[in-house]
């Protein structure tokens, strides 16, 4: 099932490029690569899909850190034995995040609807929906160069219709009148996957986000597909094991950013 997770998760990580002007996807037997044009890791995406050949990986790698440009490699520990990291620390990269990859059938979860008062969740359905939902992505970013980048990519994307786009669903969690929280629907080929639940730290410990969550799997049953997908960090995975999800892999990111930091 790890495999499922990885093939929402490369199908989302490039399905805009592949619309978008000056963005770009290579797609290898054993990686594929995703430039977004920006100098940001959010976008700027690696999978690893079987390091036995790495010189066009590491090739990759390189294109990005030649012309200052932060990227991350996303490596599932099913696919790839602990011991060929190496290939990648060996080449500089640093090992910077641990997420489990979790899967659920739509038919078997309890879906409840949270209730709070004062909150709204909706779709983004217009160009300032769009980019209210990256400025709200990024501010979670901080100060950071990062934040600034998540908010061009935005920028770049409202350039196009959303309709363009219909297999990227976005929401808005709008409280009192101030949008809050976001979260991502992607819907792919097999599964549907959920990305981007992030709630303003302002606003958080109030329940925000686990009515984002429900929102989305309300919605994820109507895209007539069985599983749904996501990648936890440690700090979500009591909620989505509660939810009803269940571990099916590891997921190992590592970044070039001390190469060039």
């Amino acid at each position: 099932m790890h495999l499922a997770v990885r093939k929402n998760f490369e199908e989302k990580v490039s399905y805009v490029a592949r619309m978008v002007a000056d963005m770009t996807v290579i797609d290898q037997s054993n990686f594929l690569s995703v430039d977004c044009g920006l100098p940001g890791d959010t976008f700027n995406v690696m999978v690893v899909k079987d390091v036995s050949a790495p010189t066009q990986m590491l090739a990759s790698i390189d294109h990005f850190t030649s012309k200052g440009f932060p990227m991350a490699v996303w490596s599932w520990e099913n696919d790839v034995d602990q011991a060929d990291f190496s290939v990648f620390t060996g080449h500089g990269l640093k090992h910077a995040e641990i997420n489990t990859a979790m899967q659920a059938d739509l038919s078997e979860l309890q879906i409840t609807s949270l209730h709070i008062e004062g909150l709204e969740i909706k779709r983004a359905v217009t160009t300032n929906d769009l980019l209210q939902f990256g400025t709200t992505l990024a501010a979670g970013f901080g100060a950071s160069d990062e934040g600034d980048q998540v908010l061009a990519y935005f920028q770049r994307l409202c350039e196009y219709p959303l309709n363009n786009f219909p297999a990227m669903r976005y929401y808005l969690g709008t409280f009192h009148g101030i949008v809050v929280a976001t979260g991502t629907l992607f819907v792919g080929s097999e599964t549907v996957g959920i990305y981007d639940i992030t709630t303003s730290n302002p606003y958080r410990r109030r329940g925000i986000g686990s009515a984002m969550f429900q929102h989305i799997l309300e919605d994820a049953r109507s895209c007539n597909r069985r599983s749904c997908i996501l990648q936890a960090s440690p700090d979500g995975l009591g909620i989505y094991l509660r939810a009803g999800f269940r571990p099916v892999g590891t997921v190992h990111v590592f970044e070039n950013r001390a190469l060039f930091d």
